[in-house]
């Protein structure tokens, strides 16, 4: 495996001290390069993680200006998605330099096997993790990363020690998500087979406009060559502005009445093929994760996983799927149901960063004909209006309790339409939200808004609405953890 962007001996500067900059530095030193480390950030490679990396012998350059080391660096520059753009070069999409990739693009090129690659919005995470199970359900031996868990770097780096020691190569495909960070600027990217979940208004206090965020999205289409597949959603407008303007082939997910061509039809009851040579029907009655876009989640992982199977001869089976459908649960932090107190059960959905996903986790919640939910709401406010949600608010929830920064924001967009009450932190919102919820009704973590302004990331945020959770189950006495998922995007 030879890469053309790092010679032997070159010095690589690597842009940001996260897992993304760790698993880049590390490959590099794999393939004979030099890493220079950089972040604005003084502490950012701290930590005994970065001993693999410093004991190589790579320079640091922490707690300094990042934009004029990217701007004037002559050799190859790794960057991380999580380091906008807007801090190195001033604006919100950074303009082409042939010297500098992201980490993802650039172990994409270097990976020699089939590649699945998840974008959109909402749910992509989900649909990553649900097709890496029904990969591995069907014998298959999927790497699932990228945006969601390990950096493809990492993934990389496997197969070349597997080559080296003479093992077993560890994967057959690759399963990655793709978030715009990473999407905006490639310029070179070819998967097998890309998922275009949804686009709905998120990161709009990174992004100058809705428009400049769907196109670090939609761009890619215009990148593909013809061996790509793309899924596109057929309830949105995207793929009729882009089917012209890519040469990969398209096929559609959505109702059956809505299909503009080949894809996968989702019924009340199944997931059936569509104008595709081979035909297939996948049972969905023992799928454990409700609502609309839970379904549309796993038609986009069926019909990936099917022309996989078509792609490498290796068929997938209607009843294999079936199997996997049947044995996934779910993720952390997406609809989890924590626990049931005094008849209140709580879920903890903290992955609902933006106004979308809230819709669709208030989407997928049963009618009972009242509202029967109490809100939490909040963070670090990304841009976007919250009177969107009305219609779902009035329809499921009796309450919000609004926390972080956006509280004003929040009371500013629902508080005449909605009850409402604020909260200083989440432990007095989850004691408020009991407090309001009465036996039979829920309690719902959903803030549409990114942890930063209290957390260290919606994993830290989840987990600490846990945290309260079990307090009142110790102090009030709780049913115990349930397994399963209320309803994940």
């Amino acid at each position: 495996m030879r890469d053309g962007f790092i010679h032997e001996g070159a010095e690589v500067l690597i842009v940001g001290g996260g897992r993304s900059g760790l698993h880049a530095a590390l490959l590099a030193e794999d393939l004979g390069g030099k890493p220079v480390l950089v972040d604005d950030d003084p502490g950012a490679f701290d930590g005994p993680r970065w001993t693999p990396v410093m004991e190589k012998g790579a320079r640091i350059m922490s707690g300094v200006r990042i934009g004029p080391w990217i701007r004037t660096w002559k050799g190859p520059v790794l960057m991380s998605p999580g380091v906008p753009p807007v801090s190195w070069c001033g604006q919100a999409v950074a303009p082409h330099f042939s010297n500098v990739r992201g980490e993802l693009e650039w172990a994409a090129s270097l990976w020699e096997l089939p590649i699945v690659a998840i974008g959109g919005t909402n749910g992509k995470s989900t649909t990553t993790a649900l097709i890496g199970h029904l990969l591995k359900t069907a014998g298959f031996s999927p790497f699932i990363g990228g945006n969601f868990g390990t950096p493809f770097s990492e993934g990389v780096r496997q197969m070349r020690q597997a080559r080296e020691e003479g093992a077993p190569a560890p994967f057959d495909v690759g399963v990655i998500e793709v978030s715009s960070f990473q999407t905006e600027s490639m310029q070179s990217f070819s998967p097998d087979i890309y998922l275009l979940l949804n686009i709905t208004p998120d990161h709009l206090d990174r992004y100058d406009s809705l428009s400049q965020y769907r196109m670090a999205k939609l761009h890619l289409a215009g990148l593909f060559p013809s061996s790509t597949t793309i899924l596109w959603n057929a309830g949105q407008s995207d793929w009729r502005e882009w089917i012209s303007r890519t040469r990969a082939r398209s096929l559609f997910v959505g109702s059956g009445p809505e299909l503009p061509g080949p894809g996968i039809a989702i019924e009340e009851s199944s997931l059936r093929s569509h104008g595709l040579e081979e035909a297939f029907s996948v049972s969905t009655k023992d799928y454990r994760l409700i609502g609309g876009g839970n379904l549309q989640n796993l038609a986009f992982s069926v019909l990936a996983s099917v022309l996989l199977g078509e792609k490498l001869n290796r068929p997938v089976t209607s009843r294999t799927m079936e199997e996997g459908v049947a044995s996934f649960s779910g993720l952390p932090h997406r609809m989890e149901r924590v626990d049931t107190v005094r008849g209140v059960t709580f879920v903890n959905d903290s992955k609902a960063t933006n106004v979308g996903a809230v819709e669709a986790a208030l989407a997928g919640l049963p009618d009972t004909g009242h509202p029967h939910v109490v809100l939490i709401m909040g963070g670090r406010d990304k841009g976007s209006s919250y009177r969107s949600l009305l219609p779902w608010l009035k329809k499921h929830v009796r309450e919000v309790v609004a926390i972080g920064e956006a509280r004003e924001k929040i009371r500013a967009d629902l508080g005449g339409e909605i009850p409402m009450e604020e909260a200083q932190d989440l432990f007095e919102a989850v004691a408020r939200a009991f407090s309001v919820a009465d036996s039979g009704e829920m309690v719902v973590l959903s803030p549409a808004c990114s942890s930063y302004d209290m957390f260290h990331g919606y994993e830290e945020r989840g987990e600490r609405f846990r945290e309260a959770v079990r307090r009142l189950s110790a102090k009030f006495g709780g049913e115990g953890r349930s397994h399963g998922t209320a309803s994940s995007h």
